[in-house]
């Protein structure tokens, strides 16, 4: 008798019986789609096998996509905990001088600086990194207050490393050591130092182009500005430049209009005046004094006569020669 006809039977009257009954039906597997009484054992078997099979796969398959997701979510924490190495980058060859060595001295430091941007700028794949800066920039501290900040600063970084502080924005950041450095070594009266100075500045006998080098540096430091400050600077060149070149510029038909208008013109007028002088001088220097001319044209006695130096020595000779052997010039027969 099968499962599923036992099932359909009627129960018993006794009632342990129909109790002992129910009891044993309710532990059997119970079958959601029961087979038609036609099917047969064999295939009704292998049906829920592999439908067993199929369940048991998805299961599986379930718990390993929630694995793969937990590696996943690892993995991202442990980029965002730990960082990179560093990419190993060699250093570009740079026409650049390097930068003097830097003793502390503040009026100095703002042309140290300027050196070190420059050398950052050429080559900012190698300087991308903060430390290889910091560390460039403590390569020139070797002597007087600088070396001592550079003690400082290396003594305080492992002291902090050794402690397990996060240095790096701190000892490990380049905004962080230059707001150090411009505390220790910037000028506080460098601007009102500037200011007084680009007031008595002379060209003197140096070129437009050597004055203008010197007179922006100090504009630089003044914090003086086209923008703001082009009448005050214009004024400056007409006052401080040499006053023949002003004068060339104001009368030559075209006044600047702006600052870089009179700094360019005034630098070409200079070098075309100085470009003159030195054809002037190279040709004085070709011509003779007259006194060595005259002297070309002085007589000199010699045995046979009369001896010219200058044009018409050799005819001079000539006749001299002839005379004392009684013929006549340019005749070669005597005592004609």
């Amino acid at each position: 008798m099968s499962n599923l006809e036992y099932r359909d039977l009627p129960e018993p009257s006794n009632s342990t019986d129909s109790a002992f009954t129910r009891e044993m039906m309710d532990a059997l597997p119970r079958i959601d789609t029961p087979p038609p009484k036609e099917a047969r054992l064999e295939a009704y078997v292998k049906q829920e096998v592999e439908k067993a099979i199929r369940q048991t796969q998805m299961h599986y398959q379930s718990q390993l996509d929630e694995a793969l997701e937990e590696v996943s979510v690892l993995e991202r924490k442990l980029k965002k905990q730990i960082p990179p190495p560093p990419e190993k980058v060699e250093r570009s060859r740079t026409a650049l001088e390097k930068p003097e060595n830097f003793s502390g001295d503040k009026k100095k430091y703002r042309a140290f600086r300027e050196s070190l941007l420059l050398h950052f700028e050429d080559d900012a794949v190698y300087f991308k990194d903060d430390r290889k800066k910091i560390s460039f920039v403590l390569s020139f501290m070797k002597e007087g207050e600088a070396a001592a900040f550079r003690t400082d600063w290396l003594e305080n970084r492992v002291d902090a490393q050794q402690l397990g502080l996060d240095i790096t924005n701190t000892y490990g950041s380049w905004p962080y050591f230059a707001d150090k450095m411009e505390e220790r070594f910037k000028d506080s009266f460098e601007r009102e130092t500037a200011k007084n100075e680009i007031l008595t500045l002379r060209q003197g006998n140096e070129t437009a182009q050597a004055f203008f080098e010197r007179f922006e540096e100090k504009k630089r430091w003044a914090e003086y500005t086209n923008r703001i400050n082009e009448e005050f600077l214009i004024s400056l060149l007409r006052r401080n430049m040499n006053k023949p070149l002003v004068d060339r510029v104001i009368y030559g038909g075209h006044i600047p209009r702006d600052y870089q208008e009179w700094k360019k013109e005034l630098i070409r007028i200079d070098y075309i005046w100085r470009e003159r002088e030195k054809e002037k001088k190279g040709s004085d220097t070709g011509k003779k004094p007259y006194s060595e001319q005259k002297k070309e044209g002085e007589k000199k006695k010699d045995g046979t006569g009369y001896t010219y130096t200058g044009s018409g020595e050799r005819m001079e000779v000539d006749k001299a020669k002839f005379r004392t052997e009684g013929r006549c010039y340019p005749f070669s027969r005597k005592g004609t």
